[in-house]
């Protein structure tokens, strides 16, 4: 009979998640503000308008930023 592998043993280890609370903050943020950027683009309705050629492409950027930062985001882990 073959002996068991790590992957195979069963274990009752809790495995942690890997996003927590905050990172799902971070990352509605993020989202939140893709949204408020497609949003204002849409809702100005000019190609040349102010808003949709310089504040809706700020804030779609910021929100994709915000998003890879929310899931890179490690939690800090204190030793007890």
């Amino acid at each position: 009979m073959p002996r068991p592998t790590k992957r195979n043993r069963v274990t009752n280890k809790k495995e942690e998640p890997i996003f927590t609370l905050l990172n799902y903050k971070i990352m509605g943020s993020g989202a939140g503000l893709i949204f408020l950027g497609f949003a204002i683009m849409a809702l100005e309705r000019q190609i040349d308008g102010f808003l949709s050629l310089f504040i809706s492409p700020i804030l779609i950027l910021s929100g994709f930023v915000l998003f890879g930062y929310g899931i890179m985001k490690k939690e800090e882990t204190v030793a007890p």
